[in-house]
């Protein structure tokens, strides 16, 4: 079980915290649709044809990624690393600012956005924040749930288990796994007009 330190900035105050991560799954059960691993130096993961998983890309990983044909990397993070690692590079940068203690829909949604938008144009997506576990770890549920139809309880199961190191501090995060939420972002997605708000780099 991996022990954890996390500073969190709450109301001007920094506070830290120690954590620990949920158990993965031994190999023998874990289900053979759930993401299966690349890189685990790097907690790079294939989740489906279209979307990948990480922790911050380093310069190391960048091969990986190329070999992988990867043209989107959307950054949960509320720094944008990306910027300065990956700005040489031909990926398509989109920065989508999260912190894990007040993550809402709307933040799940623009990333739903800009998966959908991806995958209409037949481009691979890369997500990831710092570890690649928790603010990762809800957007690929909430992928799961809305594009390839899983039932959350399922979703939840694989962002928990899957062997991602998701953080069991973040009770806030399952709670946004509600059929209001879900109903909510899939109608956002079918209306035309919804927006994409974020920052991105070419």
């Amino acid at each position: 079980m991996k022990i954890c330190i996390f500073p969190i900035m709450i109301s001007g105050y920094l506070l830290t915290t120690g954590c620990v991560t949920t158990p993965a799954l031994p190999a023998h059960e874990r289900p053979q649709h759930w993401g299966k691993a690349i890189h685990q130096d790097y907690n790079f993961h294939q989740i489906s044809n279209f979307v990948y998983r990480s922790e911050q890309p380093s310069s190391e990983l960048v091969p990986y990624l190329k070999q992988h044909h990867i043209d989107v990397v959307i950054n949960l993070r509320s720094r944008d690393k990306d910027s300065f690692v990956l700005s040489n590079e031909n990926f398509q940068l989109h920065h989508v600012p999260i912190h894990t203690w007040a993550i809402d829909r709307e933040d799940l949604l623009e990333v739903m956005l800009l998966i959908q938008q991806a995958q209409q144009n037949n481009q691979k997506v890369l997500l990831h924040c710092y570890h690649g576990s928790d603010r990762t770890g809800a957007s690929v549920a909430m992928y799961r749930i809305i594009f390839e139809h899983w039932p959350a309880e399922q979703a939840l199961q694989e962002m928990k288990h899957g062997g991602y190191g998701f953080h069991t501090i973040w009770r806030n995060i399952e709670k946004l796994f509600t059929p209001e939420n879900v109903k909510w972002i899939r109608e956002q997605l079918a209306n035309p007009s919804t927006e994409i708000s974020t920052n991105q780099n070419n």
